[in-house]
């Protein structure tokens, strides 16, 4: 046993005795359903079916065959699901074909009948059976990806979601959405049966929502981004009424005493003190006056990040407010925030240096939760994004229950964005959201909480595992979004072998010997995937594969690509990106250069510049943090939102070196080499 396995063997230990949730090995790791049922799958379905047996194809019929049981118009959600399916049906067959739906409980065990349902789909029709509305929604979008292909798959299905609520977050408090594009946003999300839109509706530079009362709130003299941009209160009840159709709950977010400098310069005075306490009872009646109770029953008053002399007042006053509304209260929950109310439900979160922080220990939850400790879309990387909410579990657990309700992905653009379609590509918005779907539908059982820092090997199940989710998934990116930006491409068919981190002053040496091919002397370990993560940035809580180095060391990595011809080959490259939060990194490469910390790479020996050309050459560095910045984002600091790159490989196998140098705790210190042929 080498001292890095002893080491880990002590670690478990220790872990074990001190009662903490262990994560399993990628050799540990398994799959909630045997991955057979996948890989002979006749359809592309995320999230994946609890439980299914193939029985052939068929033809599928024209669109102009098919129809539903009367008893669908009498269901909002169903007739919505029904309508999008048939406008995509092109099917060829004219034999009539009737999908029937069957309200009965009985055939599903108790814990599938909130929204699970039986989908029998034979050469002559299909059949339905729920005990919900929710339920036949579900079926009939898990119909909607089985005639998405040129085949009809026969088959049987029966599936229920592991947790409750499967949910996502957009900031539209920093960054105002239409209300256009939250609907598409709506759309796109229900067809992977995610079912909660947590609605984040004010924050620094804005009070978002009509209001009456205060009208002052509303003026473009008091904002200090989108001047103009209000959602009127008609507007949000459209919304809400919109996703309701769609099986997804809305929670609006009006985040106090925190996050509301608006509110200083509209009255002169905070949130919480005495005259301040008064007008935000004001602003809860009104709210919840105009939003129904039984649109929104549950409000979120956010309480995060701050501190205040009266904050147990404060949290009761406002939940006591909320509860004489009928609406249940909802706060963000860390040791950054107000205690949380006797009454609230409580959203964990924690993106800081400790790694064990992230994981949340299901013994430690007394009240009912959501957890958005995976991490959040705009500080994350797309792959090691991908990666931790396909292997880490919501609130620890294998399956959901009356306080473990389920996971929100957040998607915080703190800087301000000028074009606002640029925020799904640069936050990774939809791989990350069919990531978050497919493990809170399917559910875990076992702790993977350590996987997403080093990618298993292939002859495991959690490796098999995640190379099936990400043809999956990218089957979806070329279908249902294949109008948004996706910025996620398969990684699992590149291994490396890396020289650990070495010092500065051994790294000439290191160099020539990497070089020459003469590594069996110097330290080395495998890694198997495109997007290797060394150490991130701080506030993403130092994950990779050596989160203990330190500035000054340099790592090798060396990998072997087969070209199936000569000539310039594309490639997506990238060595660091800003935090979309606080923009630290190490900044836009000098013209030829891979990087502003070093970067080098050789193919087959000879070392290759960057070919591309960059606007803001040398530009961008940034070694602290520029919370809500005011100056967008350029494309050019995202690598991943750019076109590809290429590199010029010779037909059959290229040896491909990369060196890179890590410069300091700005840098999201890694490598991103993903072929594209």
């Amino acid at each position: 046993m080498n001292i890095r396995t002893f080491s880990k063997a002590v670690l478990m230990i220790l872990l074990s005795c001190a009662g903490i949730n262990t994560p399993v090995s990628g050799s540990d790791w398994s799959s909630p359903h045997p991955l057979t049922l996948e890989t002979k799958a006749r359809a592309t379905l995320l999230p994946f079916p609890k439980q299914v047996t193939w029985e052939g194809v068929s033809e599928i019929p024209a669109a102009s065959a098919w129809s539903i049981s009367k008893n669908a118009n009498k269901m909002p959600m169903v007739k919505t699901a029904w309508e999008s399916l048939i406008k995509e049906v092109k099917g060829k067959g004219k034999t009539p074909y009737s999908v029937k739906l069957i309200r009965d409980k009985e055939p599903l065990p108790e814990e599938a009948r909130a929204e699970g349902y039986k989908l029998s789909v034979t050469a002559q029709g299909a059949t339905v059976t729920a005990a919900s509305e929710a339920g036949f929604f579900n079926a009939i979008q898990t119909l909607r990806q089985l005639t998405a292909g040129k085949k009809l798959p026969l088959c049987e299905i029966t599936d229920w979601p592991a947790f409750a609520w499967r949910g996502y977050m957009q900031d539209c408090g920093r960054n105002f959405r239409s209300v256009e594009r939250l609907k598409k946003e709506l759309d796109m999300a229900a067809q992977l049966k995610v079912n909660l839109f947590h609605w984040h509706l004010t924050d620094y530079p804005a009070w978002h929502i009509q209001c009456k009362s205060h009208p002052e709130l509303n003026s473009p003299k008091h904002r200090t981004r989108d001047l103009h941009d209000t959602y009127t209160y008609e507007q949000i009840r459209e919304v809400c009424k919109y996703a309701a159709k769609r099986n997804i709950r809305i929670i609006p977010e009006l985040d106090m005493p925190g996050h509301s400098a608006y509110f200083n310069r509209a009255f002169g005075f905070k949130m919480h003190t005495e005259k301040g306490m008064k007008i935000v009872g004001e602003l809860l009646d009104e709210f919840c006056r105009e939003i129904p109770a039984d649109m929104c029953p549950i409000i979120h008053f956010g309480a995060d990040e701050v501190r205040i002399p009266n904050a147990g007042e404060f949290v009761d006053f406002v939940t006591k407010k909320l509860q004489s509304h009928n609406r249940t209260p909802m706060q963000w929950a860390s040791n950054r925030d107000l205690p949380v109310g006797d009454s609230s439900i409580e959203q964990r979160w924690g993106e800081g240096p400790n790694t064990a922080d992230k994981s949340i220990v299901p013994e430690r939850i007394t009240r009912k939760a959501f957890d958005s400790t995976m991490g959040y879309t705009n500080l994350l990387d797309p792959a090691m994004l991908v990666r931790r909410y396909f292997f880490m579990r919501p609130c620890g657990v294998a399956k959901g229950d009356e306080l473990r309700l389920g996971t929100i992905m957040c998607i915080w653009p703190d800087g301000k964005v000028d074009n606002k379609d640029n925020i799904p590509g640069m936050c990774s918005m939809w791989p990350g959201m069919c990531a978050m779907a497919e493990r809170a539908w399917v559910g875990g059982g076992a702790n993977g909480d350590a996987l997403p820092l080093e990618m298993p090997a292939p002859d495991t199940e959690a490796h098999r595992a995640y190379c099936s989710f990400e043809k999956r998934m990218n089957t979806l990116r070329k279908r249902t979004f294949k109008s948004e930006a996706f910025p996620f491409w398969p990684e699992s068919n590149v291994e490396w072998t890396v020289v650990e981190p070495v010092p500065s002053a051994q790294a000439e040496s290191t160099r020539k010997a990497v070089l020459a091919g003469e590594t069996a002397n110097l330290p080395t370990r495998k890694a198997y995937c495109a997007n290797l993560y060394f150490r991130t940035r701080p506030d993403t809580g130092y994950l990779g594969m050596f989160m203990n180095a330190k500035p000054g060391n340099t790592v090798w990595a060396v990998t072997t690509i087969k070209s199936p011809k000569a000539g310039q080959m594309p490639f997506m490259i990238g060595f660091d990106a800003p935090a979309r939060s606080n923009r630290r990194w190490t900044g836009v490469p000098n013209n030829g250069d891979w990087s502003q910390a070093g970067t080098r790479i050789w193919v087959n020996g000879k070392e290759v510049q960057n070919p591309r050309r960059y606007r803001l050459a040398g530009q961008k560095a940034l070694k602290g943090n520029q919370w809500n910045f005011e100056e967008p984002l350029d494309p050019e600091e995202v690598w991943w939102v750019q076109d590809e790159t290429s590199l010029p490989l010779k037909k059959g196998k290229n040896t491909i070196v990369i060196e890179q140098p890590y410069i300091g705790e700005h840098q999201s210190w890694g490598i991103s080499l993903i072929p594209l042929f």
